[in-house]
């Protein structure tokens, strides 16, 4: 019987199969399990970031679900935060993995990517929210919604929809927050319209990304 548990590091294979199974073909499995095992782990550094999962009955992950509390006592989001937590394991994705510079991700990922290559040789400050941001975000704190991925072979059971019902409760219970908001490539219209059945309403686009918004009653 297939069961939501909160997401220990002893867990962290598990999800790493999962998300390759569940995204094939992202650069983030392109560079191998061990570094989406560092990458999952990032959800763990913080009282602020959170990850929990589906496991079925042999002990394995189905399904799981990333987000952060974006309330102004982190000083970056999850982009930069992520980016920075994994910068030595993907340095060594790269080296091992030197086929997936050609990786069409790469391309649109470089500005990222090469603002934590400077920040990391201390040619460039760390960016940080501003006050005013800082200030914005305490006054109207959110809960993003960062990942969620189900393993196909686990797909059509439902395990989408009880991922996001508890990513609410969580938000609720656990944070007190009912504002959430997630972004979902613009063009992924069955992931749209999967979030629409489950509430998320379109927020606004920009560039390729389209942000969904939902206030839990």
């Amino acid at each position: 019987m297939a069961m939501l548990r909160t997401t220990l590091p002893s867990h962290l294979p598990s999800l790493a199969r999962c998300h390759a199974a569940a995204f094939p073909h992202s650069l983030s499995t392109a560079l191998g399990q061990r570094y989406v095992a560092k990458m999952l782990s990032w959800y763990l550094s913080s009282d602020k970031t959170f990850i929990f999962h589906i496991e079925d009955e042999h002990g394995q992950c189905a399904g799981y679900c990333g987000g952060i509390v974006s309330d102004g006592t982190l000083g970056t989001g999850s982009a930069s935060g992520m980016a920075q937590h994994t910068f030595t394991a993907a340095i060594w994705a790269f080296l091992t993995h030197p086929w997936v510079l050609f990786h069409p991700e790469v391309r649109a990922k470089w500005p990222l990517l090469w603002k934590n290559i400077l920040m990391k040789l201390g040619l460039r400050r760390r960016v940080h929210f501003s006050p005013e941001q800082k200030e914005k975000m305490a006054r109207e704190p959110q809960v993003g919604l960062v990942v969620i991925g189900v393993d196909p072979k686990y797909q059509g059971k439902g395990y989408g929809s009880l991922l996001l019902k508890e990513f609410e409760r969580k938000a609720v219970e656990e944070f007190g927050i009912r504002n959430l908001q997630l972004s979902v490539l613009a063009d992924n219209h069955k992931a749209i319209k999967a979030y629409e059945r489950n509430g998320w309403k379109k927020h606004s686009i920009h560039g390729k990304s389209l942000s969904m918004i939902k206030k839990v009653e």
